[in-house]
């Protein structure tokens, strides 16, 4: 297998902090897919369809593929599932800037699917890869939204659960570390603001005790 999780290039380190933070704190609507990583170069990962869209209710799995040269390449991602929506291809192809000419290596996989999520929120239609889909979302967009929860109805209904790695399997220690480490982070984020509330206690019993204590 070309790239296991103990790989150590610069693209395997940065693809497995990105997968770390997919495990532990994944983007909204997003999280990790069935299937477990056994190659850092190819993930599965399941959009959930966003609230208040024609997709909510809907599980979308999506194919991501790291390049070689990542992160100075896209990955390419592609839906596994049929979804009706202007930006998105009979075979699953989403096509954005974010993925050519807005492309920058600071750029993580969390950030491009949050791009993704508000795509199906907010459909891009200057670039349309389906014209009809963005001619009736013009036109109607009650018969576009009616249209897309039907395909989600149908292509995108079953349920998708997340696999996370257990102990034994290879990329354990590595989940099990990030897992430690956002415990550790949260915390020492509740330690923060119990001292935080403790200080502002003390400055309001301190100031009442000022107002008593002026003639």
């Amino acid at each position: 297998m070309r790239a296991q999780l103990e790989s150590g290039g610069d693209a395997e380190r940065r693809i497995r902090k990105e997968l770390r933070t997919m495990w532990v704190d994944p983007p909204s609507f997003c999280r990790p897919g069935a299937s477990p990583v056994t190659d850092l170069f190819h993930w599965e990962v399941v959009i959930d369809g966003p609230e208040d869209s024609p997709y909510a209710g809907g599980t979308f799995p999506v194919d991501v593929q790291f390049t070689d040269d990542h992160p100075f390449k896209p990955p390419k991602i592609t839906f596994k599932t049929k979804v009706y929506h202007p930006n998105i291809d009979s075979e699953g192809q989403m096509v954005l800037d974010i993925f050519q000419d807005n492309w920058s290596p600071i750029l993580r996989i969390d950030k491009l699917l949050l791009s993704i999520v508000s795509v199906l929120y907010d459909p891009m239609l200057d670039r349309p890869i389906n014209g009809h889909i963005a001619r009736l979302y013009k036109s109607d967009i009650e018969l576009y939204e009616t249209k897309a929860r039907a395909c989600s109805r149908r292509y995108a209904s079953t349920p998708v659960v997340s696999y996370y790695p257990e102990k034994g399997d290879e990329n354990w220690a590595d989940y099990f570390g990030a897992v430690a480490a956002r415990n550790a982070e949260m915390e020492r984020e509740e330690k923060r603001r119990e001292a935080e509330k403790r200080l502002h206690a003390a400055a309001a019993a301190c100031l009442a005790h000022h107002k008593v204590a002026s003639p």
